[in-house]
């Protein structure tokens, strides 16, 4: 009988240029069926307001009722420089979140979680190198537990209203 982390092990891929980043959170935005968790230090290496990655979101929130939480340490490239991004959350709001990491302590990876079990883990804020991990809740527990513990704590919630839209 094969033991679960050799199972676990077969459900990864090495991530090793923004292409395969993006692949990759594409991959997780397609699978998630109940929540997509972001933690990331700026939203600004990901493409994330980009139409393809915006439609796939709204997508996944409206066709699957996806809840969307993203915990970035600097918000200002979110309401700078992401309309897309910024126009989805005032229309899907109540199943979109996006919270500044409140201050002190935080990680310097940055990771996604979708589902609690698959993870998308980039060690370096700047760096395109990292991990996919497919229906591994041995990988994603961790990060799940440090989402939810920095969410609780709370930080400056986005609004698009403060900014006009």
């Amino acid at each position: 009988m094969e033991s679960p982390e050799n199972n676990a092990n077969a459900n990864q891929r090495a991530l090793i240029s923004w292409r395969d980043v993006s692949a990759a959170l594409d991959e997780l935005i397609v699978t998630t069926e109940r929540t997509l968790d972001v933690f990331d230090q700026s939203l600004a290496l990901q493409d994330w307001g980009s139409k393809a990655r915006c439609e796939a979101l709204k997508v996944a929130m409206m066709e699957r009722r996806v809840r969307v939480r993203m915990l970035i340490v600097d918000t200002h490239i979110v309401t700078a420089e992401l309309p897309r991004l910024m126009q989805m959350l005032k229309t899907l709001g109540h199943q979109m979140a996006i919270m500044a990491a409140p201050e002190g302590a935080f990680p310097a990876s940055n990771f996604v979680v979708a589902d609690q079990q698959h993870l998308l883990f980039r060690p370096n804020s700047v760096q395109s190198t990292g991990s996919l991990y497919f229906q591994n809740p041995y990988k994603s527990i961790g990060y799940t537990q440090t989402f939810e513990v920095i969410w609780q704590q709370g930080g400056r919630r986005v609004f698009p209203e403060a900014f006009g839209l």
